[in-house]
């Protein structure tokens, strides 16, 4: 049996793909700074913003699957984890013989790119191409599947008669989370993948208020009225507000509007996966 270290193992995709690692006759472990019920693997007690030994079994690891993150907007302290985290981990693979990597970054991650958070994935990025490791870089879209709190809270308005949205006039392509763990699984074997960055996105180009349509079809089986906000007036009114209504605060609006709508087909030759589309978890619209 393989054992896979996986960071972020609680997390909305770390879930995933701990499942999907067991199932394929992979011994998942995942990094976690306390044991929890929720932790689908077996256990290694650390923390990547402590220097200190992780505790666990003594096993001999063949692969890293960095999933660990902050979500957009949601601390002011994004640059530890992800640059500071992300060393701690690599330095750690090289210590113990692990070669391989598979670190999971965001789409529009760049050293201009116009949030925190894709800024500090991009430095991240940096580290792990200059490791020295046979790394894999994963950039999936905005991803939906069970678990996913951007779209519990897009869900949370597309429960209501209107919705009061940002405009994004950038589409996005929402990318199922099972795809990315199934990408994430296949890059364990495919040595093509190696020293490759991929930026993966569903088959379907939307704007946001598209995809709360998508759910209240779900929900209601009627379409809802949606308002709104002039892209120009939006970062000011989520910045005063905090939030418009449960959806968006003013870091994940600022980086729904740097989505880039493409189809990295080379991901889909290398993998040989057909991503789902948005329909098979909510109702298609009609």
């Amino acid at each position: 049996m393989r054992n896979v270290l996986v960071t972020g193992a609680t997390g909305f995709l770390g879930q995933e793909v701990c499942l999907r690692l067991m199932r394929m006759g992979y011994r998942a472990v995942g990094l976690t700074r306390q044991i929890n019920e929720d932790l689908a693997a077996v256990p290694v007690v650390g923390d990547l913003l402590r220097d200190e030994d992780f505790v666990g079994p003594p096993l001999v690891y063949d692969a890293v699957v960095h999933c660990a993150g902050h979500h957009p907007g949601e601390t002011d302290e994004v640059e530890a984890l992800h640059e500071e985290g992300t060393r701690r981990i690599v330095d750690e693979a090289r210590r113990s013989g692990i070669t391989r990597f598979i670190y999971i970054s965001a789409m529009g991650a760049g050293m201009h790119a116009p949030t925190r958070f894709q800024r500090s994935k991009w430095n991240a990025e940096q580290i792990v191409v200059k490791s020295g490791l046979e790394y894999t870089i994963l950039r999936p879209h905005l991803m939906f599947g069970p678990g996913s709190r951007t779209f519990r809270r897009l869900e949370e308005a597309a429960n209501r008669p209107w919705a009061v949205l940002p405009d994004t006039k950038p589409l996005i392509q929402p990318v199922y989370v099972g795809d990315v763990a199934e990408i994430v699984l296949r890059s364990l074997w495919l040595d093509r993948s190696i020293g490759q960055i991929y930026d993966l996105g569903g088959p379907q180009s939307m704007k946001l208020e598209d995809v709360v349509r998508h759910m209240a079809r779900d929900i209601h089986l009627f379409r809802i009225l949606t308002v709104r906000i002039p892209r120009r007036f939006a970062f000011y009114v989520l910045n005063k507000l905090g939030r418009v209504g449960p959806i968006l605060t003013g870091e994940e609006w600022a980086f729904l509007q740097h989505e880039v709508t493409r189809q990295d087909s080379r991901w889909l030759l290398d993998y040989g996966l057909l991503p789902h589309s948005l329909a098979i978890y909510y109702s298609p619209l009609i």
